[in-house]
């Protein structure tokens, strides 16, 4: 079971790294993200602080969980710890995005998608649902955790798997454009 932590911490790593990325590659794109942070309820006074302790959230996460990643592969006891904590806060944080997209949705406030980089597309129910399916992966990371050995050829697949995910959630909107239209 620990095999699905490790495809889990990749996943969600890997999917907050390019978000942090996204936001913070130049002053324009992380000024267009906090810009469309009141669309989702915020009061428009919280908006710097959201949005640094957004991309705070995501850099730290990112961190904890590509660390464990390398260091569960050679079986240390700390990357457990340091898996369950990163594991631990990505539940948090996308149990907030979940709920905050979803708000942003019924409320049909026009909230657009920024977690990529620049978008214009509103937010819709699929948003929802791919935030809920991202807190379920590291629901599932965190309940497969497990002490033991792990095979490093079989974490490696494992952490390939998570690699693959994580393409698949960022580029979501692209490929329910192409299903879906």
């Amino acid at each position: 079971m620990a095999y699905i932590s490790v495809g889990a911490m990749v996943l969600c790593g890997l999917v907050l790294l390019i978000s942090a990325v996204s936001k913070a590659r130049s002053g324009k794109d992380y000024a267009e993200f906090a810009a469309s942070i009141p669309a989702f309820g915020i009061p428009a006074q919280w908006t710097r602080l959201f949005a640094a302790a957004t991309l705070a959230a995501e850099v730290a996460i990112t961190a904890l969980l590509l660390c464990a990643t390398v260091l569960m592969a050679a079986d240390l006891n700390t990357g457990r710890w340091l898996a369950t904590a990163g594991l631990g806060l990505a539940v948090g944080l996308f149990g907030v995005l979940t709920v905050a997209v979803w708000r942003a949705v019924a409320r049909r406030s026009g909230a657009v998608c920024r977690c990529f980089g620049p978008a214009h597309m509103v937010l819709a129910r699929r948003h929802v649902v791919r935030n809920a399916l991202l807190l379920l992966i590291a629901v599932l990371g965190v309940a497969t955790l497990s002490p033991g050995t792990v095979d490093p050829v079989i974490a490696a697949l494992a952490a390939a798997g998570g690699a693959v995910g994580a393409v698949f959630v960022i580029r979501f909107d692209d490929l329910a454009d192409l299903l879906v239209g």
